[in-house]
């Protein structure tokens, strides 16, 4: 499974929304369908954020487990 697709799937277990996940992290939510998508890559610093927001490790979104 792909970065995006396992940031999609930890955003939906927390039961966010891509608009609510926007806001929090203070980006568009446009930047969170890209990245869900495949279509682009959030940044190692926003990464973090994401997995901080989603209460995940960046193993599970990495696949590294």
């Amino acid at each position: 499974m792909a970065i995006g697709e396992n940031i999609k799937k930890a955003r939906k277990a927390a039961g966010i929304s891509q608009k609510e996940l926007a806001d929090r992290l203070q980006v568009y939510q446009k930047d969170i369908s890209r990245w869900e998508n495949g279509e682009r890559a959030p940044s190692i610093e926003v990464f973090a954020r994401i997995c901080r927001e989603l209460s995940v490790s960046a193993d599970e979104i990495l696949e590294l487990k």
